[in-house]
């Protein structure tokens, strides 16, 4: 599908290495541009195996597969030159470098538009490339605090709860790849290239659901989204413990009948509009009704039923899971060093299948793309991979 397609990944964070390792996965050449002592991601746990270098990261193996790793030490001159040479190759240049940075580099926008007019660029940047926060550096919960998506989550008598990871990036790492796509397109069409830029921040605080856009236009708040709700919800709207994890149901008029059905009590038929009953004695019932059961249990009387019903599925149930085994999205890696990995694809399905390399050596490619891009070989290699000394 993307066959032919040369992108440049100059990133350290989970939106563009996610977006560029799907681009990766259906035939794009991904030039990841690292550091001498690696990717920040090969640092970040769990480790399988035991293992804790830089190698056997499960974040760098799953964000970084199907590329091509290259080291380049961009405090030398060399290794700037070797880059800009890379870049003028390229396709697509995906970084989220600061301003300041990329015009150290030479690959502002003034520049890479006079000197590399086919080349589309997608910048990802906290809080975008000009206002007051322009050059602030962020985490994953300042992202989300800043974006407005923190405010939702949590009990509304305790402080907001950050969902676990970087939920934050992942979710803007779609945004890059659409908007990498549209630039391939509009290339494509017109010959013109683009140069996008996506701000964190901008991205969560137009994906708040109902209640940033009731919230922005003054309107009243919508039951239920008018504040923090955590899990102290009413029997009809909430999670319960079962005899092996956790469900959840969310019941609205239009299902109450096949919720009833569901626990069998469509005698309370009548008591469903008791406020005090829901409250009291219903979400006792259904709390009682859903600890007896397994989560496959209260699922499979969910299905039979058409009830608003889901167990809370853990990582072993999603492999597990015979829907996904259906879509073909979990794909068998053989991690050199590591053994058989089993890594999720991308989340669509195209008219191409999605391939998969394992996640490359630091620098394992250094060497092939400098003589392919660059000219770099021998002597001039190692000036510019500064202190890495490959293997």
């Amino acid at each position: 599908m993307l066959e032919g397609l040369v992108v440049v990944e100059l990133g350290s964070g989970v939106t563009t290495a996610l977006a560029t390792r799907t681009m990766a996965g259906f035939g794009a050449e991904v030039v990841k541009v690292e550091p001498p002592e690696g990717d920040c991601l090969r640092h970040v746990g769990a480790f399988p195996n035991g293992r804790t270098d830089g190698e056997s990261s499960a974040a760098h193996l799953y964000f970084n597969g199907g590329k091509s790793s290259v080291v380049l030490d961009l405090r030398q001159q060399a290794a700037r030159s070797a880059l800009t040479a890379i870049v003028s190759a390229a396709d697509l240049l995906v970084t989220d470098r600061r301003r300041g940075e990329l015009e150290a580099l030479g690959l502002d926008e003034p520049r890479l538009a006079a000197g590399f007019p086919k080349l589309s660029v997608v910048a990802v940047t906290p809080y975008g490339e000009d206002g007051p926060k322009a050059d602030h550096l962020v985490t994953e919960l300042t992202t989300f605090a800043a974006g407005g998506q923190l405010s939702l989550m949590g009990s509304p008598d305790r402080e907001p709860v950050k969902p676990y990871g970087d939920q934050a990036g992942c979710q803007a790492a779609l945004s890059v790849l659409g908007a990498a796509m549209t630039a391939v397109l509009r290339q494509l069409r017109t010959g013109r290239s683009s140069y996008v830029e996506l701000a964190l921040q901008e991205l969560q605080a137009s994906a708040m659901d109902m209640q940033g856009p009731m919230a922005y236009n003054g309107d009243p708040p919508y039951p239920g989204y008018g504040k923090r709700i955590g899990n102290s919800t009413h029997s009809l709207w909430s999670y319960y413990p079962s005899r092996d994890g956790d469900v959840g149901i969310f019941v609205n008029p239009t299902n109450i009948d096949s919720f009833l059905a569901a626990i069998g009590r469509p005698d309370l038929r009548d008591r469903m509009s008791d406020k005090t009953f829901l409250a009291g004695e219903m979400r006792d019932l259904v709390g009682r009704w859903c600890a007896e059961r397994t989560n496959a249990e209260v699922h499979a009387a969910a299905v039979e039923h058409g009830a608003p019903f889901s167990y809370v599925a853990r990582p072993a149930d999603l492999l597990a899971d015979p829907t996904l085994a259906e879509t073909g999205i979990w794909h068998d890696i053989d991690a050199p060093g590591l053994g058989r990995l089993r890594m999720p694809g991308a989340p669509f399905a195209g008219s191409e299948p999605f391939q998969l390399a394992p996640a490359p050596q630091l620098g394992q490619h250094t060497t092939a793309v400098l003589a392919r891009y660059a000219g770099a070989i021998g002597e001039d290699t190692r000036a510019i991979v500064g202190g890495w000394r490959g293997r």
